[in-house]
């Protein structure tokens, strides 16, 4: 039993000690589900090879795919039976710690592998054993909110046999929640308008016919004005508002026209991420042609992920990535006295 309360003091001392040099990473929370002994008894005895277990889970998370995380679970008070011990009832616990790789199928949602080790102890009315074993897992996990994830899990213990049990495996089935501290790059986004729009008048020039200065507005994540939902394409009324300056401008003027360009950050998959950065370049679009601006006076079109303004490392980063960029050039109009 001291490996067990060894281990999960080293790991507990190893997350807060990187929490606080990022802030974002650590998370904890608990879990629950049933508990399966394969392989308890070496005779026909009904042994109750099937309990509830129940564990907490602590890790930290280093970017988007890779975390250490490790888990201390009761897994249940079984009863075995061996020809060289006999009869014996205990409770098994065990301490697992492992490197956690996931794949994001959604920017919410991830499918993730373990594979590590597992420091289990079966404290029983014969003695109390303990030993090291392999262990496997997988599972999904979803972020329900801005700090909590909710995740479903099958976890594999192999081969405990240290002279006691006999090559008995455990197969632990759970559901579980985790908090995540100081995580905020997941919340609805807020997408605020970066560079605020200038009505600039015409330079003096010596030609005839005037130009009009190119304009340009970048409505991202990065500030407080809200843009889109989390996940979603819908415009909000801020953002049409801060759209207005341009919309005005081709109005005026049937020579300019416009460039509006979608992009996203690195979470997801990159053919997800080409289609939202699509559609969202298509809804600024909407309220261009909803005021009755011309389709062949806009280029619309979506670069997904592929052209990052910020590292996708940071969770500000990120949120500077999630943009639509509306641009519209320079032109020579006629003025009309």
């Amino acid at each position: 039993m001291k490996k067990v309360v060894t281990g999960l003091g080293l790991l507990l001392a190893v997350a807060p000690a990187a929490y606080a040099q990022q802030d974002s990473g650590l998370y904890m929370g608990g879990r629950i589900g049933p508990s399966f002994l394969e392989d308890s008894c070496v005779t026909d005895t009904d042994c109750g090879d099937s309990e509830l277990g129940a564990g907490i889970i602590t890790g930290y998370d280093f970017n988007n795919w890779f975390a250490l995380e490790g888990t201390y679970d009761y897994l249940g008070r079984f009863d075995t039976e061996f020809d060289t011990f006999g009869k014996a009832s205990g409770d098994l616990t065990a301490l697992t710690i492992a490197p956690k790789l996931s794949y994001h199928v959604k920017p919410d949602t991830a499918l993730y592998g373990k594979l590590g080790g597992a420091m289990w102890d079966f404290n029983s009315n014969a003695g109390d054993r303990d030993d090291v074993s392999l262990m496997g897992a997988l599972g999904v996990d979803h972020q329900a909110t801005e700090k909590l994830n909710v995740r479903l899990e099958y976890q594999h213990i192999n081969d405990m046999d240290d002279g006691y049990f006999s090559s008995v495996d455990n197969n632990f089935v759970t559901v579980g929640m985790t908090y995540h501290f100081g995580r905020t790059d997941n919340q609805p986004m807020s997408e605020p308008m970066v560079e605020e729009p200038v009505m600039a008048e015409p330079e003096p020039v010596q030609e005839p016919e005037p130009v009009a200065e190119p304009q340009s507005i970048v409505l991202s994540q990065a500030g407080e004005t809200e843009m889109f939902g989390f996940d979603k394409a819908n415009l909000s009324e801020q953002a049409i508002a801060s759209l207005q300056p341009l919309v005005d401008r081709l109005l005026k003027y049937d020579e300019a026209t416009a460039t509006i360009v979608g992009h996203t950050d690195s979470q997801g998959p990159a053919a997800y991420n080409q289609t939202l950065s699509e559609e969202r370049a298509q809804v600024v679009a909407d309220v261009f042609l909803d005021a009755g601006i011309a389709a062949e006076r806009l280029t619309v079109m979506g670069k997904g992920e592929s052209a990052p303004t910020a590292s996708n490392d940071t969770a500000d980063g990120r949120a500077k990535n999630r943009r639509v960029e509306v641009t519209s050039p320079e032109f020579v109009y006629v003025e009309m006295n």
